[in-house]
């Protein structure tokens, strides 16, 4: 009976400081081309209380998204359409469910590349203290944005498998996978060596110096 008295406080006490709830992600990365609209993720919200409660996600900031999106919330509870900074809506999350509760984004992107950010608040309504700020971040490329696009104005070229930072400065350089999963960082290098990328399979390989970035497809 202690015991079950001391889980029951603990609880309680969550709910009085008003964490009832957790994500085990707080970022997600959606990478797609222009062809795979809409384009769609989803962050998991978990209970941390015994009882149902009501969550609210609200959107803060949209960060380079492209006007031509039609950004997309479904909160398992509704669906939303034309979502915009400053809209939110309620949800239930249920205790003691065997799946977490998804928050779905989804982005319609009418033919538009971009590389854009959506940053949302989740909190209980009753208890506004505890926020937990999420974020999907969309890389959309057109399906020929690769090696050979590279162009006099960029600030990297091609030469025997490297690709090198013009004047040889350094950049940072991050490679992932199309289900969004860094598999490859370099940090501060003037040159990246495109064979340690995964063999058969498209990386998309983010490079940026100082305020500069380009983002290219690459098949090793």
């Amino acid at each position: 009976m202690k015991l079950v008295a001391s889980v029951a406080g603990f609880f309680l006490c969550l709910h009085a400081f008003g964490q009832v709830f957790h994500v085990s992600d707080t970022s997600a990365l959606i990478i797609k081309t222009v062809n795979q609209s809409p384009a769609h993720w989803y962050i998991e919200v978990f209970s941390d209380i015994s009882a149902d409660t009501t969550l609210r996600w609200k959107a803060v900031h949209f960060d380079n998204v492209p006007p031509e999106w039609e950004i997309l919330m479904d909160d398992q509870s509704n669906s939303y359409s034309n979502v915009l900074v400053g809209d939110s809506a309620d949800f239930a999350l249920p205790a003691n469910q065997p799946f977490a509760k998804k928050l779905i984004i989804g982005a319609v992107l009418n033919g538009t590349p971009g590389h854009g950010i959506c940053y949302f608040d989740v909190y209980d309504p009753d208890h506004a203290s505890f926020r937990q700020t999420i974020s999907y971040e969309f890389i959309v490329t057109n399906s020929t944005n690769g090696i050979a696009d590279l162009n006099e104005e960029s600030f990297l070229e091609w030469e025997n498998g490297f690709l090198r930072i013009k004047d040889g400065e350094e950049a940072n350089f991050e490679a992932y996978d199309l289900n969004g999963k860094l598999v490859v960082k370099k940090e501060l290098t003037s040159q990246f060596d495109v064979s340690i990328l995964p063999k058969n399979a498209l990386s998309i390989l983010k490079v940026r110096l100082d305020v500069c970035k380009i983002i290219i497809k690459i098949i090793n």
